[in-house]
């Protein structure tokens, strides 16, 4: 009797033990079935669909793993989940986030709401964020069987950005080399832009009353020449002087041959 005791109590603790690990290992291996992405830019939502358990290598398993859907579902203590986010502290400036994306996950096993076969969890993606991509999963959702674990702001790992984009998410390029210019840098620039014409006709004009200048001094200066040259009868003067002196020269020869010949000099 005795014996027949401890065996049947050994029986019911062993299906016991498999009836709870039944019941755990699909809670723990049990990922989404599919993954909606709705937001700006997008004409209708992105539809993922495929294999979504932990550990998978399909599109849908890596995304929920890079957005921090398993961490939200088993907690931030899940291992061998790569590219897995990281709680941030505080909530990021509304300005420093840029586009916001929705991206809704079927869940089965998780507590549907009203009206629907299978639960859904809802992240919201905001893959331009300054410093990379950051994740804000709403409190108050239902996992499996309790709250989901962890929610609040995650900051994923660059990788999302690329696996979005591979999607069809519309980013907006990205430039950190660039810097801001400021608005006062703006304003000059179009000042000396809108100044450029009067500029140039400014030099033109310039130019031109420097050309004028310099032929009226050119000009004036020739006519300063012409007044202090000496008239051409000056040279007429100095050649009949010229001439003259042989006359008088003549003349005293005449007297002196006068002379020489006993005539009287008058």
């Amino acid at each position: 009797m005795l014996r027949r005791l401890i065996v049947i109590t050994a029986l019911a603790a062993g299906v016991s033990g498999a009836a709870a690990l039944s019941l755990a290992t699909p809670a723990l291996a049990k990922g989404p079935s599919q993954a909606s992405i709705t937001g700006l830019g997008l004409v209708r939502a992105i539809v993922v669909s495929g294999e979504g358990e932990p550990g998978q290598q399909g599109t849908l398993a890596v995304l929920a793993g890079q957005t921090g859907l398993y961490t939200a579902l088993f907690g931030a203590d899940i291992t061998g989940i790569p590219q897995t986010p990281t709680s941030l502290r505080t909530a990021p400036p509304k300005a420093a986030l840029g586009p916001r994306y929705t991206v809704s996950y079927t869940v089965p096993g998780v507590t549907p709401q009203p009206g629907e076969q299978f639960g859904r969890i809802v992240q919201d993606l905001y893959p331009d964020a300054v410093g990379g991509p950051v994740i804000y999963t709403p409190p108050g959702q239902g996992g499996f069987g309790q709250s989901l674990q962890v929610t609040g702001w995650l900051r994923a790992s660059p990788q999302l950005t690329r696996t979005l984009a591979q999607l069809g998410v519309p980013l907006r390029p990205v430039t950190p080399a660039s810097p801001r210019t400021r608005p006062s840098a703006v304003h000059s620039a179009a000042a000396r832009q809108t100044g450029s014409p009067a500029l140039a006709w400014l030099v033109a004009a310039a130019v031109g009353i420097a050309a004028a200048v310099g032929l009226a001094a050119a000009a004036l200066a020739a006519a300063a020449r012409r007044r202090h040259r000496k008239p051409a009868i000056v040279h007429d003067s100095e050649t009949q002087s010229q001439r003259t002196g042989p006359r008088v020269g003549l003349a005293g020869g005449s007297a002196a041959t006068a002379s020489g010949l006993g005539m009287p000099i008058v």
